[in-house]
């Protein structure tokens, strides 16, 4: 997988952004399509010569979060955010938020993999045996998932009750799970892959 762009871009005093890359300016919602579309952006103070890409990105975030449609941050979120960013538990929480945003990015890829595969044989997508095995495995791995970043057994976070540890024979038999879900999901894929 290639690395993705960097676009340069540099703020001047009345707040406007020059694209280095494109020498032309460029609004904050042009920004935010440059981002999806999954370019990184750098952009530089021209008085202070600052990295301010922070402040851009945050001045996105707030515009979309402030329209009624698609915000994604609650208030209650917003408030814990608040709480803790000046403990000890907010390098944790960095950590946990990107690990569940990489992990929900990579479930999209592999989900819309799927989907382009399964598109040569198009009736399949509305199979509901299908989909609803997909939506079981999703769940599961997301399940699984946040089961393994969270801390350690008698470590509690902010807000939620200490994690007991579990016994050996429940580990056991989720592996034993696992080997029977992989066994039917290579069975469905098999089955896909033939119509």
């Amino acid at each position: 997988m290639s690395e993705p762009e960097t676009i340069e871009l540099r703020r001047y005093p009345s707040r406007k952004l020059y694209n280095k890359n494109s020498s032309s300016y460029v609004r904050l919602p042009e920004v935010a399509e440059m981002v999806r579309r999954g370019a990184n952006i750098r952009v530089e103070d021209t008085e202070s010569g600052e990295d301010v890409t922070r402040a851009v990105l945050l001045q996105i975030i707030m515009e979309q979060e402030g329209q009624a449609a698609g915000s994604m941050l609650s208030a209650d979120l917003m408030m814990d955010m608040i709480r803790l960013h000046q403990s000890k538990a907010s390098e944790m929480m960095t950590g946990l938020f990107e690990q569940s945003v990489a992990f929900i990015r990579s479930q999209q890829e592999q989900l819309a993999s799927q989907m382009s595969s399964s598109m040569a044989q198009p009736w399949n997508v509305f199979d509901p045996n299908a989909m609803q095995e997909m939506q079981r495995e999703y769940q599961k791995r997301l399940a699984s998932f946040w089961g393994g970043s969270m801390p350690m057994p008698g470590m509690a976070m902010p807000g939620m009750a200490p994690r007991k540890a579990e016994p050996a024979e429940s580990a056991s038999a989720e592996a034993a799970e696992l080997k029977v879900l992989r066994a039917r999901l290579e069975e469905l894929e098999k089955k896909v892959a033939k119509k």
